[in-house]
C-alpha cells in the first residue's frame, strides 16, 4: 500500500493567463499535459508559491489586482509537531497553505489561517514537496550539494555525530578566539607597557577618592566664606550675652514677670513654663554658637591647600577626559592590563589544552563519520549504476569521490563530489561536465529514486524530465516514474505520450481566448478523453482510428 501523504487540492486565481483553477489530485503518478504555452508551467509556478518561492508583480493576471494560490496537503505526526512548535493548530491530518500577492508588492502567507513568514513557509514546505526541474539540475551539478545528498543516507547515530561535530567546531572557534584575543591584548599591552606604567603612576600618586572633588568644592565654599561666617557668629553672640542688657536677660526678666501674674490666673503659669522651655533651648543654641566660634580659625594657607587640590583634580580630569569616578575605574583597568602580562601565558596554556582536547574529540568523530560515508558511497555507486543501466545508460560509470581537506568544517574533513563517465573509454568527469541535458535528467531521476528511500518527501514534481530524451529511454523513465508513484505522489509536466500513458491520473491544460483575453483551463481527463489526448501527443491534431488504437493500447499497457 502506497503512502497517503500528498497534495490533495490546488487552487489558483489570477496567475498569468489562469483566471481561476481548482484541481483535486489523487495519490500515485499524475501527469499534466497540453499544448506548448497552454499554462503547464504556470501551474508549477502556483505550487512554487506554496513552497515559499518569491512572487513578482508580472505574475499577476492582466487587469487584476492580486493573485492567490492555495494548497491542501496531508501531513504526518513529525510535521504536526513542527507546525505546533510554530504556533499553528493542526487539528486533523491536513494543512491549508495560502499565498496572497498584490500589485503593491504586499505579500502574505498563511498556514491554517495563521500568518507566517516566507522563511517559515519554506521550512514547512521543504518536508512536503520537492520540485525536480531546472533548479534541481543546478543543485545536482553543484558539487557543494553532493555531501548533503550522501549524508541523507546517514544513520541516526551518524547524524548525531554530524551535529556533535558542528557543536565541537563552534566550541573550538570560541576557544581559539579567546586565545587570539589574549595574544592580541598581550601584544598591545607590551607595546604600550611604558605608557600604561606612566599613566598608572601618575594617577596612583594622586590617591584619588570617589566623590572627593564634590567634597572639596563644598569645603572651598565654606573656607572661602569663613570671615563672613565668623563675623555673623560673633555678632549673634553679642546679642545673646548673659547679662541684663542681652536678649537672654530680657527674656529671663519677661519670664519672671509672667510667673508673677500666675497668682492671679493659672494661664500665666502655663505660659511662663513654655517661655522657660524656649529660654533653655535658646541657651543651648548659644553654647553651640560659641563652640562654632572657637573653631572658625581658617588661615590663608588652608584655602590655598584646598584650591590647589581642586586644581590638581581638574587638570587630571581634563587631561584624561574622564570624571573622577571614571579615572578611578581606569586606574583599576590599567592595573589589570599590566597584571595580565604576567598571567597571560598561563591563561593561553590552559586554553590551548582545552583547544587540543576539543580537536582530539572532533578528529575522532570525524574519522568515524568518514568511515560511514565511505560505506554509503559504495552503496550509492552500486544503486546509481543499476538505475542508470535501467534508464539506458548501460555504459555509465559513477564514482563518489571523497577527499580529505585540511580544515575543520561542520561536516568534518570530507569533501564529496560525484564523478561520472557516460560512454565507453571516457574518463570520469565531474557531473557538471555532462553535456547532454537528457543525461542530466536521467542522473537526476536515478538519484531521486535512490534518495526518495531516505528523504521522506511525500510529493515529487518533475518538470519536463523527458526533455532531450526519446525512444526506449523515455519508456524506461515512464516505468521508473510509475514505480516511484507506488510510494510517493508524483506530479509530472510532460510532452511525452509514453510518460503520460503510465500515469494513474491525467489533467489537460488548454488555452483559449474569451472577451479578448487569453484564458487557461485545466480539465481532469476521463479514460476516453485520455485516449484522445495520448493520440494528440503522438501525432498532433490529425488523429485517426489507428492512432487512437495505439493510444488505447499504450494506456492499457500502463
Amino acid at each position: 500500500m502506497g503512502r497517503k501523504f500528498m497534495l490533495r487540492e490546488l487552487k489558483i486565481e489570477n496567475l498569468a493567463i489562469i483566471d481561476e483553477l481548482d484541481i483535486e489530485f489523487e495519490k500515485g503518478f499524475i501527469v499534466l499535459t497540453g499544448e506548448t504555452g497552454a499554462g503547464k508551467s504556470i501551474i508549477l509556478s502556483g505550487i512554487n508559491l506554496l513552497i515559499g518561492e518569491k512572487a513578482s508583480v508580472d505574475m499577476i493576471r492582466d487587469g487584476e489586482e492580486n493573485l492567490v494560490a492555495q494548497g491542501v496537503f496531508d501531513i504526518d505526526e513529525e510535521q504536526k509537531k513542527k507546525l505546533e512548535a510554530m504556533g499553528i493548530d493542526t487539528d486533523g491530518d491536513e494543512i491549508i497553505i495560502r499565498r496572497y500577492y498584490n500589485r503593491n508588492g504586499k505579500a502574505r502567507a498563511f498556514v491554517n489561517n495563521v500568518r507566517i513568514t516566507l522563511a517559515d513557509l519554506k521550512e514547512i514546505a521543504s518536508t512536503l514537496v520537492d520540485i525536480v526541474g531546472q533548479h534541481s539540475h543546478q543543485m545536482l551539478l553543484n558539487r557543494n550539494n553532493h555531501i548533503k545528498l550522501l549524508d541523507s543516507f546517514l544513520s541516526k547515530e551518524d547524524k548525531d555525530i554530524k551535529e556533535k561535530l558542528s557543536v565541537l567546531l563552534s566550541q573550538y572557534r570560541e576557544v581559539k578566539a579567546k586565545i587570539e584575543k589574549i595574544e592580541s591584548d598581550k601584544k598591545e599591552t607590551l607595546e604600550k607597557k611604558e605608557f600604561y606604567e606612566y599613566q598608572l603612576e601618575e594617577i596612583e600618586k594622586l590617591k584619588l577618592k570617589d566623590g572627593e572633588d564634590e567634597i572639596l568644592e563644598a569645603e572651598y565654599k565654606k573656607v572661602f566664606n569663613a570671615e563672613k561666617i565668623r563675623e555673623k557668629v560673633h555678632e549673634s553672640l553679642e546679642y545673646l550675652k548673659y547679662d541684663d542688657d542681652s536678649a537672654l536677660g530680657f527674656i529671663l526678666e519677661s519670664i519672671r514677670n509672667i510667673e508673677y501674674l500666675g497668682k492671679y490666673d493659672e494661664r500665666y503659669l502655663e505660659l511662663a513654663k513654655r517661655m522657660e522651655n524656649a529660654y533653655y533651648e535658646l541657651e543651648d543654641c548659644v553654647g553651640e554658637i560659641e563652640d562654632i566660634s572657637k573653631n572658625i580659625e581658617v588661615t590663608e594657607s588652608d584655602l590655598d591647600k584646598i584650591a590647589g587640590r581642586m586644581n590638581t583634580l581638574k587638570r587630571i580630569k581634563e587631561k584624561y577626559k574622564r570624571t573622577l569616578s571614571e579615572l578611578i575605574e581606569y586606574r583599576e583597568d590599567l592595573k589589570e592590563k599590566l597584571s595580565d602580562m604576567n598571567s597571560g601565558d598561563f591563561k593561553t596554556r590552559e586554553l590551548q589544552k582545552e583547544l587540543d582536547k576539543i580537536k582530539a574529540e572532533y578528529d575522532k568523530l570525524a574519522e568515524k563519520l568518514s568511515k560511514s560515508r565511505k560505506e554509503i558511497a559504495l552503496k550509492i555507486e552500486d544503486e546509481l549504476l543499476n538505475e542508470l543501466k535501467f534508464l539506458n545508460m548501460e555504459d555509465a560509470k559513477l564514482k563518489v569521490q571523497m577527499n580529505k581537506i585540511d580544515r575543520m568544517t561542520n561536516d568534518g574533513y570530507d569533501e564529496i563530489e560525484f564523478f561520472i563517465s557516460t560512454n565507453v573509454g571516457q574518463e570520469l568527469k565531474p557531473l557538471n561536465k555532462i553535456a547532454s541535458g537528457g543525461e542530466v535528467s536521467r542522473v537526476m531521476l536515478a538519484l531521486k529514486v535512490i534518495f526518495s528511500k531516505v528523504d521522506n518527501i511525500p510529493i515529487l514534481i518533475f518538470d519536463e524530465i523527458d526533455t532531450g530524451i526519446g525512444g526506449e529511454t523515455v519508456r524506461k523513465i515512464a516505468l521508473k516514474l510509475k514505480e516511484i508513484g507506488d510510494s510517493t505522489q508524483i506530479i509530472s509536466i510532460t510532452h511525452s505520450p509514453v510518460i503520460a500513458s503510465k500515469a494513474s491520473q491525467q489533467f489537460y491544460i488548454e488555452k483559449y481566448v474569451e472577451n479578448s483575453k487569453t484564458i487557461s483551463r485545466v480539465k481532469k481527463l476521463s479514460s476516453e478523453e485520455r485516449i484522445k489526448e495520448i493520440g494528440r501527443m503522438l501525432v498532433g491534431e490529425k488523429i485517426n482510428d489507428e492512432v487512437l488504437e495505439i493510444a488505447n493500447k499504450m494506456l492499457n499497457e500502463g
